[in-house]
């Protein structure tokens, strides 16, 4: 089965699951939350396990790449050895010869450990062997044995004069494997012959087998070609062999080191590999350090972990399967319980009324341990608190019958006897009601008294007795004698009519004067001609009657025949007259009410067929020349998607009684129109009851509801899209709008909805004393400005803006507008202006307006304190010209910027100093005496001839020529020329020193 569709079935049949059975549902969501809980921990283990054999194989790789550096600086010192003894001995041979050199050998022999150094060969230039160490231990014939068909010999006729390092190769006279180390024999430029060092492949391995003698970790040397020279545990196997071509060592030969995981050809075994070039010779130093065990203790312990894990998570769902069992039989104990209760409420609340104990306690004090939903609907409460007091029942016991119930009860309790009482309460909606209470009483253990019973509503019963009453009021007889003419009236009837003159008996004719003149002949068609033409049917109809104040009465009569003759015409008529004058004035007024109501109202019945509608109705939505009464609802074109649209609205109506929503509806024109739309069932119980409508036309008020509401979106628009702050409160204070950018501006942490509707004052709380200080109110002073800006220093060091705006309209205050924007950028870029109007763009002291200004603030401070010591220093470059003649302009410009820097560097912090132009500077001294000044300048003048400036065209030295003037007040030219004339006076003396104006500090 595809993955989807699994996934599709499984997900319908946990979801059917959840639904037909919500503790299996339950259980599942457990379980599934648990094995996800569980799986996750699974995957963290296991993530941790990789974690760590990860870190393991690091450091494995790491140990290894350690051990083959080792290795290769071990095996580079013995090569380095044998590299000496070669050198050492063929010069031996070519100064000595083989008398001379046959100490020499020897010794080399014992200098090496035993069995390493196999045999010294010596060849001529043809590869003949002339001498051989091997012949010194055995009878050797030399002339027999050359090595002109050796590689490490025919390396040297190349050129080659350095330590070569051949291949390994089983040696004919000894039949062990060799590496021979050799060396060309040069003299006056010219080849004598090659020296030969033959060392023992055993050597090589035995140091290798002392780093690793297991067969798992191997050390080996290999030649830059790939050929083994040695190996530690396979050396036999691994002789006349070469690496496989892919090793990093051959493929990338300038690579110095490096490490890499393969598979033994020798022998199969993983391992992880690290490599060394040994330094100075054509050799690489390599490892492997075998996986398994390198990796052996950490993957005991991630096996006893697992093993661990495994047995607890076993634990953990056995313990989880049993607490699913408990829980599940638990569960379904609760559900039985509550489908119990859940019938037995059904039971209780089918009955017609409300079934409960009460309890009157010894103290006199009363409680409803027990009461069925029904309390709700008969008394208006519902069943909260009331098993600690019944206060709030009697509360709603009419006013009347208090006293005689609380009598009935208190009766009932000390006789022990079954009570029984009829009383009015107000129930839900204040609707009064009669209800019929029963019980009997016990007494319990405590000595209270407890009543079980039922109560229910006995307020139709009652109606329908007060109305018999009343109709057997409104009721009177009467009788008419057609063969006689005459009609006679009892006395209720003549109370009807306010006559108790008339006679019991009057005749037709008087009777019919007393009927109103519109009504007659319908009068007289009903009691005259419709028993004639349909004696077995009954006389009805409906006409008035004056009275004797003339005030006239509307009858509703009703009667039969009870007597005819042989023929069958009828002889006498009884019936009734009952006074409907009331009826008839109320569906007069009722009838009046609707046709002046400016709200459509329309009556339906469960088929939707419409009963009676307003004129509002028929002229809104009555096609023309048709009557809308007797039209079923859906002959109206009334909604696009009429066929979903009224069935859903009625489902809802039926659903609670009554529904009061906004909806479209098109006019008998085609025209949509908006209305307020209230539905009522006349009988809320039956879903089959007729329904009333009253809609009311708001088509203008939703129109301006709507443009409202569009222009609020343009505003929201408008305030989240402007570059800063805005906030908007209404003619009473309220927060009316504000803007995300007014909630960051001021760093308030809430959203701009949460602010919605605050008072200014509640704002203010939020901000505190500081910020609320920035939301000025110029309207809050009469007599102020009424639209204001302030700057000010707002949060994270921003520069904010605050404009301030009242919203008025015909001299009416509508509320207030504050836009918050951001000038933190624009102050910066004035401050930056500012500063380099006033700054030497070159030194970046200030320039000659800006020091000039200084200069006038100080002698505006020293004529207010004459006490304030203050002096003025100019200062000039000397022979700078000639700086800019033999370096250029630009090592002029470094040369003013190092001495501005000296400047600078050699003044108090107090003290200014500013570039006049040219090479020509200045220095205002603040706050300082005659001796103070003169020191300042001298150290000025050691410290610049002391240091040269770093330039471009090298350390270039200067000196300057200072001239010293007093500031004690009066005109700033007047000081600025005594300061220029004691510079002057500097230059002409020789320049490099200080001069003081004789005028100002004498």
């Amino acid at each position: 089965m595809p993955l989807p569709t699994f996934l599709t079935r499984s997900h319908a049949r946990v979801t059917a699951l959840f639904r037909s059975d919500k503790v299996a549902g339950g259980l599942v969501a457990a379980w599934l939350a648990f094995t996800t809980l569980l799986g996750g921990y699974w995957l963290q283990l296991e993530h941790s396990h990789a974690a760590l054999v990860s870190q393991a194989e690091n450091l494995t790789r790491l140990r290894a790449v350690q051990t083959a550096h080792a290795l290769a600086l071990h095996t580079a010192a013995l090569f380095r050895k044998l590299d000496y003894l070669s050198l050492h001995l063929g010069e031996h041979w070519l100064k000595e010869g083989a008398r001379g050199s046959r100490d020499a050998f020897l010794r080399a022999h014992f200098a090496l450990p035993d069995d390493a150094l196999i045999g010294i060969d010596i060849a001529d230039a043809e590869g003949r062997l002339l001498y051989s160490t091997v012949g010194e231990r055995m009878p050797l014939e030399l002339e027999r044995y050359g090595i002109a068909d050796f590689e490490h010999f025919r390396v040297h006729l190349g050129g080659g004069d350095g330590l070569f390092i051949g291949q390994p190769y089983r040696g004919r006279m000894t039949g062990r494997w060799i590496v021979p180390f050799s060396r060309a024999l040069v003299q006056a430029g010219r080849l004598h012959g090659v020296i030969v060092m033959s060392v023992s492949v055993e050597h090589l391995t035995r140091a290798l087998k002392e780093l690793y003698p297991g067969p798992t970790n191997v050390a080996a040397l290999v030649l830059d070609d790939g050929r083994f020279l040695a190996h530690s545990s396979r050396n036999e196997e691994a002789m006349g062999r070469s690496v496989p071509p892919d090793r990093p060592y051959l493929v990338d030969r300038k690579a110095q080191q490096g490490n890499f995981d393969a598979t033994a050809q020798l022998d199969g075994v993983e391992r992880f590999y690290a490599w060394h070039r040994v330094p100075g010779f054509p050799i690489v130093a390599a490892l492997g350090l075998s996986e398994a065990e390198a990796l052996a203790a950490v993957r005991g312990s991630i096996r006893d972990s697992r093993i661990r894990s495994g047995l607890g998570s076993l634990l953990l769902l056995t313990a989880s399967l049993l607490l699913s069992l408990l829980w599940r039989r638990h569960a379904r104990q609760g559900e039985e319980l509550a489908r119990a209760r859940e019938r037995l409420e059904k039971l209780v609340g089918h009955f017609p009324g409300m079934a409960y104990q009460f309890l009157l306690r010894a103290d006199g004090s009363t409680a409803m341990p027990y009461c069925s939903p029904g309390v709700r609907e008969l008394y208006g409460v519902g069943p909260e608190g009331l098993q600690d007091s019944a206060t709030r029942i009697f509360e709603r016991i009419h006013a009347d019958d208090l006293e005689r119930l609380r009598a009935s009860i208190h009766a009932s309790a000390t006789e022990l006897a079954p009570w029984r009482c009829e009383f009015r309460v107000r129930g839900a909606g204040d609707r009064l009601r009669w209800l019929l209470g029963e019980a009997n009483p016990e007494r319990t253990p405590e000595g209270d008294t407890l009543w079980h019973g039922y109560v229910h509503d006995i307020t139709e019963r009652q109606v329908a007795a007060q109305q018999l009453r009343e109709s057997e009021a409104r009721l009177g007889l009467w009788s008419w004698d057609l063969g006689r003419d005459r009609i006679a009236l009892d006395e209720r009837i003549l109370e009807m009519l306010d006559r108790p003159e008339l006679d019991s008996e009057v005749s037709y004719e008087d009777f019919r004067a007393l009927v109103h003149p519109a009504d007659r002949q319908r009068q007289d068609a009903m009691f005259r001609t419709a028993p004639g033409a349909t004696p077995d049917a009954p006389v009805a109809g409906d006409f008035r009657l004056r009275t004797a104040s003339g005030r006239w009465v509307w009858i509703h009569a009703r009667g039969s025949v009870v007597a005819a003759d042989t023929q069958g015409r009828p002889q006498r008529l009884v019936g009734t007259f009952t006074d409907i004058t009331a009826l008839v004035a109320a569906t007069q007024l009722r009838r009046a009410l609707l046709d002046h109501s400016a709200a459509a109202i329309v009556m339906m019945d469960a088929d939707l067929d419409i009963l009676e509608a307003n004129s509002r109705a028929h002229e809104i939505f009555a096609p023309p020349s048709t009557p809308i009464g007797g039209l079923r609802l859906t002959d109206l074109a009334l909604h696009e998607d009429q066929a979903l649209f009224i069935p859903q609205h009625f489902a809802t109506l039926r659903a609670s009684g009554q529904l009061n929503i906004e909806l479209p509806l098109r006019d008998n024109q085609g025209k949509t129109r908006w209305f307020d739309a209230h539905g009522m069932m006349l009988d809320p119980e039956d879903p089959e009851s007729d329904t009333v409508w009253t809609l009311v036309d708001i088509s203008d008020k939703y129109r301006a509801r709507l443009a409202l509401a569009t222009e609020r979106l343009r505003l929201k628009t408008v305030l989240e899209r402007f570059p800063g702050g805005v906030l908007m409160e209404d003619e009473d204070g309220l927060i009316s709008s504000v803007n995300r950018g007014f909630c960051e501006l001021l760093d308030l942490p809430a959203p701009p909805e949460e602010l919605m509707g605050l008072t200014h004052e509640a704002l203010c709380n939020r901000l505190g004393a500081e910020r609320s200080a920035w939301l000025h109110r110029p309207d809050a002073d009469q007599a102020a400005e009424k639209r204001a800006t302030v700057e000010l220093e707002g949060a994270k060091g921003r520069t904010l803006e605050v404009d301030w705006l009242p919203i008025e309209h015909d001299g009416r205050r509508l509320g207030r507008v504050w836009l918050v924007r951001d000038i933190t950028e624009r102050k910066e870029r004035e401050r930056r202006l500012a500063e380099l109007a006033a700054t030497d763009p070159l030194t970046g002291l200030p320039n000659r307006r800006s020091f000039l200004t200084c200069l006038d603030a100080a002698l505006g401070e020293v004529q207010r304190d004459p006490t304030r010591g203050c002096a003025l220093l100019m200062i000039d470059i000397d022979h700078f010209k000639r700086v800019n003649d033999t370096h250029g302009h630009p090592v002029g410009d470094e040369v003013l910027r190092h001495a501005a820097r000296l400047i600078r560097g050699s003044l108090r912090q107090h003290d200014r100093a500013g570039r006049l132009g040219g090479e020509e500077f200045a220095v205002l001294l603040d706050d300082v005496d005659a001796d103070t000044a003169l020191a300042l300048a001298e150290r000025l003048l050691r410290t610049v001839a002391a240091t040269p400036a770093t330039t471009a065209a090298g350390a270039v030295s200067i000196t300057i020529s200072l001239g010293l003037s007093w500031v004690s007040g009066g005109d700033p030219a007047r000081v600025l020329g005594d300061a220029d004339e004691a510079l002057y006076r500097a230059k002409r003396s020789g320049r490099n020193r200080v001069c003081v104006a004789d005028s100002s500090m004498a």
